[in-house]
């Protein structure tokens, strides 16, 4: 599967994230992704480049996202996506808890202005 991007570049993306069941299906419109706005397509693009980053394989992020789906079933699908990869960065050692949470005061204030 090929994730086109506004400049007209384009992401492949492997068989194990395009073919993801379940709860953790990736929306699609027509067989294709679906993101209602621009932050989900970060997001999507992030917990890829962190996964091959760190070398994991995809179910490391999958099973989380799954966790994440369950314990919040009513949650938007791509704030699953956020706490799945905040999860793993922090599992893994690649952020601290705290430093996750300045950051997000760090955007907030700045979107609020």
């Amino acid at each position: 599967m090929t994730v086109e991007r506004r400049a007209g570049a384009s992401v492949a993306v492997g068989a194990e994230v395009a073919q993801m069941s379940g709860p953790a299906a990736l929306p699609r419109r027509n067989g294709e992704l679906v993101f209602e706005a621009p932050w989900q397509g970060r997001v999507f693009g992030l917990a890829l480049g962190v996964v091959q980053h760190l070398g994991l394989p995809w179910r490391e992020f999958q099973q989380r996202l799954i966790a994440e789906i369950d314990t919040r079933p009513d949650a938007p699908y791509y704030d699953c996506w956020v706490a799945a990869l905040e999860r793993l960065v922090v599992e893994h050692g690649v952020a601290a808890r705290a430093e996750l949470a300045t950051a997000e005061r760090t955007v907030r204030r700045a979107l609020a202005e």
